[in-house]
């Protein structure tokens, strides 16, 4: 006889090779069906071997409509992080990931840097950046404001930038995020700025620095262009940083204005909940006036303003805003309409601030 420990051994062996025989020899048929086809095509079932000539293109249709899909499957350690949102929220898994890659020097939670380390051969790429004119040339939406002889503000009253720089719209980029590159954001900035000097003589700065290379230091970055933009153009009256919204449906990610589909606009303000900061309710207000301005003409394009935790660079200016423009699930056509749109609203306030006259409304009730 068989020692006890040795005997349970065997048993189990056996057990598993029974579970495990179905399967393989089901995946064996399978295989033979489709690559060695031994049985003639008008012999047999014609429905299953229609069946398994469809299966590859049933598994891209699964996949190809979420590419993001795709990567965290082929791999996992994408899923150990989040793309979206403030840093102050991260999961510890992510925390570690992050201590990790500061020490070896690895931005792991690149999706780029883990593409490359896979396949050794995209390292040697290198993707030319589109240049401002590409842009408009390559979006059918970005309509470029007839030439007038409008005369430009003498100093500049609006300040532009983009701490995500990379954030694009998934309808035309067919990503979320063109990682160390210029997004659809950068594009939607252009068209504000288009429309403000070329429409309403408002002259802008903007700039469209990378700052989320690496994304867990990417307010740190953009505060410095910040910082920069207010030193070189102290009689700014209002600092917008451009960002898109996440997690909706298309459903919720679309307006109609006119008679055209455009992308939703939110306010985000940050506030003293985690640190000082003292003046916050001067940007609420403002992006209080801005959404509810926006709402007279627009009726349905602003979803109102988001009071969050963090703090956005917008202690550094009174009239600072984040502005959400559109979703990853917009096309960047459509939020370039919604921010041509915002910019005759802006145009319109920045008048009256500058003639002492603009009102803010009143603060909700909690």
């Amino acid at each position: 006889m068989f020692p006890a420990l040795t005997f349970r051994r065997r048993k189990a062996s056996t057990v598993l090779i029974r579970r495990l025989f179905l399967p393989a020899a089901l995946f064996l048929i399978v295989i033979i069906l489709v690559y060695l086809r031994p049985v003639p095509r008008g012999i047999g079932c014609p429905g299953f071997l229609e069946i398994i000539d469809d299966f590859p293109r049933r598994v891209l249709v699964l996949y190809q409509g979420d590419p993001v899909k795709i990567l965290k499957t082929a791999m996992p350690l994408l899923e150990w992080g989040s793309f979206e949102g403030d840093t102050s929220n991260l999961p510890a898994s992510r925390i570690i990931l992050d201590a990790i890659a500061s020490v070896a020097g690895v931005r792991f939670h690149s999706p780029a840097v883990i593409l490359q380390s896979q396949i050794p051969c995209l390292a040697a790429v290198t993707i030319p950046e589109a240049t401002t004119g590409q842009l408009k040339e390559d979006i059918p939406g970005f309509v470029l404001p007839l030439e007038t002889t409008t005369v430009l503000s003498e100093e500049c009253l609006v300040g532009i930038y983009n701490t995500h720089t990379g954030e694009t719209y998934s309808r035309t980029d067919g990503v979320e995020r063109l990682d160390g590159k210029r997004g659809g954001v950068v594009t939607a900035a252009i068209a504000l700025q288009e429309v403000l000097e070329g429409k309403h003589g408002i002259k802008v700065v903007r700039s469209d620095r990378i700052h989320d290379a690496n994304y867990n230091t990417s307010y740190l970055e953009s505060e410095k262009t910040l910082r920069a933009m207010l030193a070189e153009h102290p009689g700014l009256k209002v600092v917008l940083d451009i960002h898109r919204d996440s997690g909706k449906t298309r459903e919720q990610s679309l307006v109609q204005i006119d008679g055209q589909a455009v992308a939703p606009i939110l306010f985000v303000v940050g506030s003293d909940a985690r640190r000082p900061f003292p003046n916050w309710r001067q940007n609420y207000n403002f992006a209080l006036l801005l959404s509810e301005r926006i709402n007279q003409r627009y009726p349905g394009l602003s979803l109102g303003v988001r009071v969050k935790d963090g703090l956005y660079n917008q202690f550094l200016h009174p009239r600072a805003v984040l502005v959400e423009i559109g979703t990853t699930e917009n096309s960047t056509e459509e939020a370039v309409r919604s921010a041509q749109l915002l910019a005759d609203v802006l145009a319109e306030i920045l008048a009256e601030i500058l003639a002492g006259e603009a009102t803010v409304p009143e603060e909700p009730e909690d």
